[in-house]
C-alpha cells in the first residue's frame, strides 16, 4: 500500500449516508432554480447548504489529522482536493469550451473564454464581480460556466482555511481554540457583509461568503467528536427537532428570490446555521437522518459533484429552440441528460482518480494536474480566440396579421397618405421590422406577446450589434469582438419593403460601444464626430429605402441601465451621446419619431427595477409583456400615426409623390 494511502487512512472520515443525502438534497435546489420554471425561486441556497457542508468535512479532516498525526500535509491535503474536484471539472471546461466553438457567437465565445480561464484558475467569482454578472441576469444572458463561481469561493478557502488551522495549531491551539477563531472569523464575514452595499460583491466575493463555509469549519472543531459518538446512539428526544431546520431551507427556498433583502444583510450566516443544524440531524440518529439516507437521496449525493458541473450547461444549451419543448418536458429532457452524463464522470472520471487507480501519489496527481490546468488553458485560447461560429442572423416573424390595409409596393405612394390633407385611418393594423441588437430583440419579443392581432412583428435584433455594420467594436473593458456576422441593416431593410409599414429601431449598449469599420484600423469612439456622421449615414441610407414608400421611422429611447460601471457599455457618457443622436434624427425628419419609456421603468438599482431587468438591461418576459401592452404598443401606434400626418401636411408628401429631393422630408439640414 502506497504510504499517501496508508496517510490518508488515518485522516479519513466516518461515512454517513445522511450527508450523501443532505448532498442530493442541496443539489436538486439548484437544478430547480436553473430550471426557471419558478418552482424553486430560492433554489441557490443549495450553494450555501453545500458551502458549510464543505467546511464542515475538509476541517474534519484537518483536525483529525493534526490530532492523529501530530502535523499537517499540505501537499497531500491538496493533492487529495484537486484530485477530488479538478478532474471533472476539467473535463467539463474543456467540454464547455468545444460546444462554445460551435455553438456561440463571437461575443458569447469571448464571455466564454473569460469565464473558462477564470474557472480553471479557481477565481470565476472574482471574474463575475469585476464584470458585472448578476446571478439575477442568470436567464437573460446565460454564461454556461457561471454556476463555477461557488467552486472557485470553495477552492480558495481551501487554501486558506488549511493555513489558518497550520498556524493556529503551531500557535498551540487546539480543537476547541480552533473553532472559536472560527466563529470569530464567522461574525467578521458577516459584519463585511452587512456593512458592504453592492448585492454583486455581496453575493460572489468570498470575504462574504465565507461566514457559510466557516460556520461548518466552527462545528467540525467545537463538535465533531460528539457528533461522530452520537451516530451510534439511540435517538434523543430532541431528534426529531432537526426536521425543522430542514423544513427552514425548503421554505426559504420556495419563497425566497435572488433580490430578496435578507440576502445582503448578512442574515446567510443564521441561514448557515439552519444549514449545520441539518448537519448534525444527518449524522445522529432520528428522523431527519432516516429522511435523508433514502437511496434515491444518497444517490443523487452521490454524484452531486457532477451533477452540479454538468446540469448548468445543459439547461444553458439544451433550451426550448433547440428541442422544440418547454416547460415540464424540456425540464425532464434536461434533467434525464444531466443525470447521465454525471453518473458516467462519477464512474469513469471521478472515482479511478479518487480511488488512485491513476495519480497514485500526491506528488504525481498535482504535476499531472498543473499540466491539465496549462493544457486547459491553451486549448480555451486557440479554441475560442477566433471563434467565428455562424449566427442566424435572418429576421423571425414573431406575431403575424391579416394583410395590412396600406397596400405595401414600390411605388412612391401608399394609401394612408392619397387623400391629402385628411388625417389617416388610426387603427388599421401595422407591421413592423424591429433592428438592432440583443435589446431590439428583447423588445419585439415583448411586443409580439402582447399583440392582439392588429400588430404584426419581424424581428431582426441580434446580440451584440451595432446599427452601422462594422468589423469589431470594443467594449467598456477593452475587449474587441469580431462582429462582422452581424446583418447589414440597411440591406435588411430594403429586402422586407414588400411587408412591412415601419422600422423600428431599438439599440442598446451595443451601439455605446467603440467600434471598427471593415477594412480600416482605425477605433471609432462612442460621441466623436465620426460616430455622429456614420450614424447619421446609417439612417439616410434608412431613409432612402423607407421614406418612398411612406414609410416611417420609429426609433426607441435607451433607458439607463444598472448603474454599475462594471457592466459592459454601461457608461453614462455614452448613454448621453447615443440619446443626444436620437433627439437629432427626432427634429430633423418628419417621418422619424422617437418612442419615449424610460418614464415607466423603475430605477434599475431599486429591487423593483431588478425585477423589472434582471440583468439591469433587458426587460423580464412577463413584465415585458404587460409593458407593451399597457405602454409600447400605444405610443408606437400614436407615433407612427404621428408621422405619417406630418409626412402628409409638409413638402415631403410633395417630394414623394413626384420623386423630388428627398431633403425635403427632413425639417433641417
Amino acid at each position: 500500500m502506497p504510504v499517501t494511502e496508508k496517510a490518508e487512512q488515518r485522516v479519513s472520515l466516518a461515512h454517513h449516508r445522511g450527508v450523501d443525502g443532505l448532498r442530493g438534497v442541496a443539489v436538486i435546489l439548484v437544478i430547480i432554480f436553473h430550471s426557471g420554471l419558478g418552482w424553486l425561486p430560492g433554489g441557490f441556497l443549495g450553494v450555501s447548504v453545500f458551502f458549510t457542508l464543505s467546511g464542515f468535512l475538509i476541517t474534519s479532516l484537518l483536525i483529525n489529522e493534526c490530532e492523529n498525526t501530530g502535523r499537517l500535509n499540505l501537499t497531500l491535503f491538496w493533492g487529495r482536493r484537486l484530485r477530488r474536484l479538478a478532474p471533472a471539472s476539467l473535463v467539463v471546461i474543456a467540454g464547455i469550451v468545444g460546444f462554445a466553438s460551435w455553438l456561440s457567437t463571437s461575443i458569447e465565445a469571448s464571455r466564454i473564454k473569460g469565464d473558462a480561464i477564470s474557472a480553471v484558475l479557481y477565481f470565476s467569482n472574482w471574474r463575475f464581480i469585476y464584470s458585472g454578472h448578476s446571478y439575477g441576469e442568470l436567464f437573460a444572458s446565460p454564461s454556461p460556466l457561471q454556476h463555477l463561481w461557488s467552486l472557485s469561493i470553495e477552492e480558495q478557502l481551501y487554501v486558506i482555511v488549511p493555513l489558518a488551522v497550520v498556524g493556529l495549531y503551531l500557535l498551540g491551539l487546539r480543537r476547541r481554540g480552533i473553532g472559536i477563531v472560527m466563529l470569530a472569523a464567522v461574525g467578521v464575514s458577516t459584519v463585511a457583509t452587512a456593512v458592504t452595499s453592492d448585492h454583486e460583491l455581496i453575493y460572489y466575493a468570498t470575504h462574504t461568503r465565507a461566514a457559510e463555509l466557516l460556520l461548518g469549519s466552527a462545528l467540525a472543531c467545537l463538535l465533531g467528536p460528539a457528533l461522530e459518538r452520537s451516530a451510534t446512539k439511540t435517538p434523543s428526544p430532541w431528534a426529531t427537532f432537526y426536521l425543522f431546520p430542514l423544513l427552514g431551507v425548503f421554505t426559504l427556498a420556495r419563497f425566497s428570490t435572488v433580490n430578496s433583502p435578507w440576502l445582503y444583510s448578512g442574515a446567510l450566516t443564521l441561514f448557515a446555521a439552519g444549514s449545520a443544524l441539518c448537519i448534525v440531524g444527518a449524522i445522529q440518529h432520528g428522523p431527519l437522518r432516516n429522511f435523508l439516507s433514502l437511496r434515491p437521496l444518497v444517490q443523487v449525493g452521490h454524484i452531486s459533484y457532477g451533477l452540479y458541473l454538468i446540469h448548468w450547461p445543459v439547461i444553458v444549451w439544451l433550451n426550448s429552440d433547440r428541442l422544440g419543448l418547454d416547460g415540464v418536458a424540456l425540464f425532464a429532457t434536461q434533467v434525464i441528460v444531466s443525470l447521465a452524463l454525471a453518473v458516467m464522470s462519477y464512474w469513469f472520471i471521478e472515482q479511478p482518480i479518487r480511488q488512485r487507480k491513476i495519480l497514485q501519489t500526491a506528488r504525481g496527481s498535482l504535476s499531472l494536474l498543473a499540466l491539465a490546468i496549462v493544457g486547459a488553458l491553451v486549448l480555451t485560447t486557440s479554441v475560442l480566440a477566433s471563434n467565428s461560429s455562424q449566427v442566424d442572423t435572418a429576421p423571425e416573424v414573431l406575431a403575424t396579421l391579416a394583410p395590412t390595409t396600406l397596400p405595401l409596393d414600390n411605388e412612391p405612394t401608399t394609401s394612408a397618405i392619397d387623400n391629402l390633407p385628411a388625417p389617416v385611418d388610426r387603427s388599421v393594423p401595422l407591421n413592423i421590422l424591429v433592428i438592432g441588437d440583443s435589446t431590439a430583440e428583447n423588445i419585439a419579443t415583448a411586443l409580439a406577446a402582447a399583440s392582439d392581432g392588429s400588430l404584426g412583428v419581424i424581428s431582426a435584433g441580434v446580440l451584440g450589434c451595432p446599427l452601422v455594420h462594422v468589423a469589431f467594436v470594443r467594449d467598456q473593458s477593452q475587449s474587441s469582438q469580431d462582429v462582422t456576422y452581424c446583418p447589414n441593416n440597411g440591406q435588411l431593410v430594403r429586402d422586407s419593403l414588400v411587408s412591412i409599414d415601419a422600422v423600428v429601431i431599438v439599440a442598446g449598449v451595443a451601439n455605446q460601444w467603440a467600434y471598427q469599420k471593415i477594412g480600416s484600423d482605425m477605433w471609432i469612439e462612442p460621441g466623436s464626430e465620426q460616430y455622429i456622421l456614420d450614424l447619421n449615414s446609417f439612417l439616410l441610407e434608412i431613409e432612402q429605402s423607407v421614406a418612398p414608400q411612406g414609410l416611417p421611422v420609429l426609433v426607441f429611447e435607451t433607458p439607463a441601465v444598472r448603474d454599475n460601471p462594471r457592466i459592459l457599455g454601461d457608461e453614462i457618457a455614452s448613454l448621453v451621446r447615443w440619446a443626444q443622436v436620437i433627439k437629432h434624427w427626432d427634429s430633423s425628419w418628419h417621418s422619424v419619431k422617437t418612442i419615449p419609456y424610460a418614464d415607466t421603468l423603475s430605477d434599475p438599482n431599486t429591487a423593483e427595477g431588478k425585477s423589472e431587468r434582471p440583468d439591469g438591461v433587458h426587460l423580464a418576459e412577463d413584465f415585458g409583456e404587460e409593458l407593451a401592452r399597457a405602454v409600447l404598443i400605444p405610443r408606437l401606434r400614436e407615433n407612427y400615426f404621428d408621422a405619417l400626418d406630418e409626412m402628409n401636411s409638409s413638402d415631403c408628401r410633395r417630394a414623394l409623390d413626384q420623386s423630388l429631393d428627398l431633403r425635403l422630408c427632413r425639417l433641417s439640414e
